[in-house]
């Protein structure tokens, strides 16, 4: 694996129900599309000539320099339903947020079944402008694209307001300074 990495490619593996495949990409490359689709976008694969679609299911980085160092990819066959994590954007000043509350996504990306690779979306937009602090919206209030259902429980808070904290408790938690 160390040669690959010194001649610029990525270990990979690329999957499905009737293939596993050891292969190697150009890592500048995946680099490119990766920050453009992360693991909610369609690829197409190049394998011996045959351009293979497939999705990013996971990426193991080096940490420390943060360079990409195996990927996973899932082998899809066009019309086969597909479970994708897809990004959680919320729009909008929530009446919490102007109260002085916290807008806290609980989840970031949101699994959801797609009937097909074409049809994974960039990502879900929540409207939180009527969000009053306390109040949460659930992944069964976000809107999907036609065809698509969600990948989890319907009453998991996906995005809710946390209340304000008063100043007076935040100074009686701190510790008191000691006189110099």
């Amino acid at each position: 694996m160390a040669g690959l990495r010194a001649r610029g490619l990525l270990p990979a593996v690329a999957y499905n129900r009737e293939r596993n495949l050891s292969i190697a990409v150009d890592r500048k490359q995946f680099d490119r599309i990766f920050r453009e689709v992360s693991t909610h976008g369609l690829v197409e694969l190049d394998l011996d000539g045959e351009l293979l679609p497939a999705v990013v299911k996971a990426v193991q980085m080096d940490k420390r320099l943060r360079i990409p160092q195996h990927a996973d990819f899932y082998l899809v066959t066009y019309g086969q339903e597909l479970e994708v994590p897809v990004p959680v954007h919320p729009t909008g000043r929530a009446k919490g947020v102007i109260e002085g509350g916290i807008l806290d996504v609980l989840i970031h990306n949101l699994p959801i079944f797609v009937p097909g690779p074409r049809f994974i979306p960039q990502a879900l937009t929540v409207d939180v402008t009527a969000l009053e602090t306390g109040q949460v919206i659930p992944a069964g209030d976000i809107p999907l694209p036609a065809g698509c259902r969600l990948g989890i429980d319907p009453h998991v808070a996906v995005i809710t307001i946390l209340p304000p904290q008063k100043m007076a408790e935040a100074q009686e938690s701190a510790p008191a300074a000691e006189p110099a």
